[in-house]
């Protein structure tokens, strides 16, 4: 009986423990999520594309880790070695000024900031809804809390 509850213990432990692949799905996403984010609200086109190659990094990362390595691989000579280098060459041949983007940027902010909302919101409270009445969900989570 000694060695049963040590193995619960053990199991306890091992349950709160994150492991290698928890925590580079955690960096990968995160990497994906935040420069996706600089992409959309950086003022610098420049920027944007250099962030844009980040956000391809992270979603090239998470491939290798959910074990699609070619499909990452393709991921990474497709998306970074050839159109994201191609958007920063026509970006930096257009010459784009710093000025008329922040001006064009604030007119269209307080224009459509309502329909994002109204969107996000909609989107939110669906998704709300189907995990409510959805009972294969609920049925895991009734299952998770006998674990």
């Amino acid at each position: 009986m000694v060695g049963s509850g040590s193995l619960v213990n053990y199991a306890a432990k091992k349950k709160t423990m994150l492991n290698i692949p928890d925590l580079l799905f955690g960096f990968f996403s995160l990497i994906t999520i935040l420069c996706s984010f600089v992409v959309v609200t950086s003022p610098s086109p420049v920027h944007a594309v250099l962030s844009l190659v980040g956000s391809f990094v992270g979603g090239g990362g998470l491939l290798f880790l959910f074990g699609a390595e070619y499909i990452g691989i393709i991921f990474f000579i497709l998306y970074i070695g050839a159109i994201s280098i191609v958007f920063l060459f026509v970006i930096m041949m257009l010459d784009i000024k710093q000025t008329e983007i922040s001006e064009r940027i604030q007119g269209r902010l307080s224009r459509y900031f309502p329909v994002g909302a109204i969107l996000a919101f909609t989107v939110l409270s669906l998704f709300v809804y189907v995990l409510s009445n959805d009972s294969s969900v609920l049925y895991s989570i009734n299952y998770l809390s006998y674990l």
